[in-house]
C-alpha cells in the first residue's frame, strides 16, 4: 500500500467517526427538544390551572369588597343587589364573624372588619393554593 493510500484509509475512518458523533450528537438534540416540548405543554396547562386559581380568589375578593363598600355606605340590606352579594359572601367570612366587633360608624353604616379580615386571609390562601399547584405539578426545565 502506497502512503497515499494509507492517508485515505485513515480519513475515511476519521470522517466515519465524525459521521456516528454527528448523528449521535443530532439523536440527544432531538431527544432534548421533545423533553423541552413535553415539559412546556405540562406547565402550560399547569400555568393555566394556577390562573384559573386565581381568577376565582380574585373574583371572590372583588365581591367582599363590593360587601364592605356597601356596608360602609350603609346600603339598604333589602336591596335585591346588596342582599345577593351578602348572601354570597356570608360563607366566606362567617369563619371570621366573632374574631372582632366591627365599629359602627353612624345609624346604618358599618365598618366591617371582619369582611377586611377575610379578604387578607383568603388572598394568603389563593396565593398558597397557587404555589402549591405549581410546585406539585410544573416540571422542571
Amino acid at each position: 500500500m502506497t502512503e497515499n493510500e494509507l492517508r485515505n484509509q485513515e480519513l475515511n475512518r476519521h470522517e466515519e467517526k465524525v459521521d456516528r458523533n454527528i448523528e449521535h450528537h443530532q439523536a440527544v438534540n432531538l431527544n432534548e427538544k421533545e423533553r423541552s416540548i413535553t415539559t412546556a405543554n405540562q406547565n402550560s396547562a399547569v400555568a393555566r390551572v394556577v390562573n384559573i386559581v386565581y381568577f376565582l380568589f380574585g373574583a371572590l375578593e372583588l365581591l367582599l369588597a363590593v360587601r364592605v363598600i356597601l356596608r360602609l355606605v350603609g346600603a339598604n340590606t333589602d336591596n335585591g343587589f346588596a342582599n345577593f352579594i351578602n348572601v354570597l359572601t356570608a360563607p366566606f367570612v362567617a369563619l371570621f364573624a366573632s374574631l372582632v366587633q366591627n365599629p359602627v360608624l353612624s345609624g346604618t353604616s358599618v365598618l366591617e372588619i371582619t369582611t377586611i379580615f377575610a379578604m387578607v386571609i383568603w388572598a394568603i390562601v389563593g396565593w398558597l393554593l397557587s404555589q402549591f399547584i405549581w410546585l406539585v405539578l410544573s416540571r422542571p426545565r
